[in-house]
């Protein structure tokens, strides 16, 4: 992982862009987690508009893709942007791939069904949590659902800790309802090696109405 990682600050689109053309970023698995395959089982959604915060290659929203949902998903590294629409062609799938800040993009008010992120979370709560918080608030609505997938397993994320359920429950549990915590393992055929990791099913309620109202 590039130097400039290994401190403890927001790391810039170079930084990330830099990790990317060096080789093979550690969080990069090759292949849709299995939280999201099991989630989309359950067919929670009755509307397909999904947002993906930090979608690195693509694996994930080219799945979301293939399953008739109306992906957006947005990373600023230019060259995962790019590894992620070659992708999304072989595979012939339809979304909005977005080069850009997840922050500083402009949703021109859209809410979305699902918002969806591996390993976002994770890293963003380190230096951006309220502004994150604020970001989630203003792309849900009351039934929103936000999946949230997190790596147990921290050796090779220098400056990253482990997510851990008081933490999402402390934090994420100030927008939404924690619904469902799941630890999971599965075989990365990038990383040759199996992986542990944490998935959070959260829900936004609709707001609690005053007697009388």
């Amino acid at each position: 992982m590039a130097a400039s990682l290994r401190k403890f600050r927001a790391p810039s689109a170079a930084d990330w862009d830099t990790v990317y053309r060096e080789g093979l970023p550690p969080w990069e698995m090759g292949i849709p987690s299995p939280a999201l395959e099991e989630f989309l089982k359950r067919e929670l959604l009755r509307k397909p508009s999904v947002l993906e915060l930090g979608c690195g290659t693509g694996a994930d929203a080219v799945l979301l893709a293939q399953k008739k949902f109306d992906v957006t998903a947005i990373d600023f590294a230019p060259t995962a942007i790019e590894r992620a629409r070659t992708r999304a062609q072989r595979a012939g799938a339809r979304l909005c791939l977005v080069l850009e800040d997840v922050f500083l993009y402009n949703y021109k008010g859209a809410t979305f069904d699902l918002v969806y992120d591996c390993g976002f979370y994770q890293y963003v709560r380190l230096w951006e949590l309220s502004r994150l918080l604020d970001l989630l608030w203003r792309v849900t609505k009351p039934g929103s659902y936000y999946l949230s997938v997190s790596y147990c397993g921290t050796e090779e994320f220098p400056g990253l800790t482990s997510v851990t359920e008081d933490n999402i429950r402390w934090e994420l549990g100030r927008l939404f309802e924690l619904r469902e915590l799941v630890t999971f393992r599965f075989y990365s055929p990038l990383q040759r090696k199996e992986i542990e990791g944490i998935s959070a099913l959260l829900y936004r309620p609709a707001p609690q109405r005053r007697n009388g109202e």
